[in-house]
């Protein structure tokens, strides 16, 4: 199934990869976090290295591509001064409105040969394997043996 999930996300993800850098600039890496926080934001920076399983170094390279390019606004949290709150700028939020119909066209694209129910079934089975993996894996005190 990992197999799988890799060659797919390889596939796929390398052209939506091309198209991001090609008309904006962004690396995998910084259209992962772009794409967190326009769909969350405001969201801080840590918030979003759990739900994109970024390490805080990668995390911080794809947020200064995306402030270098303009694209990405942060902030101090008045209430708890150690949290960054992100958001996207008008530029950001203009990229991001470009190039959310895109990847939901590839989506559309890959699974047109499933009907509704299959398509229903493999978006709860796969947030459910997320979840899971999250649970199992984000928990850094801990080791999980297979």
């Amino acid at each position: 199934m990992l197999y799988h999930f890799a060659g797919i996300t390889d596939r796929v993800g390398g052209s939506m990869h091309m198209l991001c850098r090609d008309r904006y600039g962004l690396s995998p890496a910084a259209w992962r976090v772009m794409a967190h926080v326009g769909e969350l934001q405001p969201i801080t920076a840590k918030e979003i290295g759990l739900r994109a399983a970024m390490d805080s170094v990668n995390l911080s390279r794809a947020m200064g591509q995306l402030d270098a390019l303009g694209f990405l606004k942060r902030h101090i949290d008045p209430a708890d001064r150690r949290r960054i709150v992100l958001q996207l700028t008008p530029a950001g939020q203009s990229a991001y409105d470009t190039l959310v119909p895109l990847s939901l066209e590839a989506e559309r694209t890959l699974l047109a040969e499933l009907n509704a129910q299959e398509r229903a079934t493999l978006r709860e089975l796969a947030h459910r394997v997320w979840e899971r993996s999250r649970r199992l894996f984000d928990d850094t005190d801990q080791e999980t043996s297979f």
